[in-house]
């Protein structure tokens, strides 16, 4: 039996070769979202950019500009069991408490299977299937720090 909770499903992937905690696995989100913090962190720079000319709208109305979208090689799991995808993020000036959003693109992309009640997110390998679990740590940090 799983615990009842409301925890955010939060993962690490690997992004340009780097490892990146607190991302949030977002079904409900209809875009990538990599925050600029986590941008500069991976030693990205302006010419990383593609121009974007639209805006994000939130759950409860508000808007957002992002900076512009960058691609990059996310690699989900480790060794075998793992799968390299190319995303397309929405760079975002924001303070969060967050890197990263992985968006229903990304999730169709994966081919993923999202389960909130296992906290676990599973997609297709070239030798099975893989599991990622949630990390109750960092999704109780970052849901403490939303409110």
């Amino acid at each position: 039996m799983y615990p009842d909770h409301d925890d955010a499903l939060v993962i690490s992937v690997r992004i340009a070769s780097v490892l990146v905690k607190r991302i949030i696995v977002d079904t409900g989100s209809s875009a990538g979202v990599l925050y600029l913090d986590t941008f500069q962190k991976l030693d990205l720079t302006k010419k990383d950019l593609n121009p974007m000319a639209s805006t994000l709208s939130g759950f409860i109305g508000d808007f957002v500009s992002p900076l512009d979208t960058t691609t990059l090689l996310v690699t989900i799991g480790e060794d075998l069991r793992s799968k390299t995808i190319k995303i397309t993020f929405m760079v975002v000036g924001l303070p969060l408490a967050n890197n990263v959003i992985l968006g229903c693109p990304t999730l169709n992309k994966l081919k993923a299977a999202i389960s909130m009640y296992h906290q676990a997110v599973k997609f297709p390998t070239r030798v099975g299937v893989r599991e990622l679990r949630s990390d109750p740590q960092e999704s109780r940090l970052l849901g403490s720090s939303w409110h």
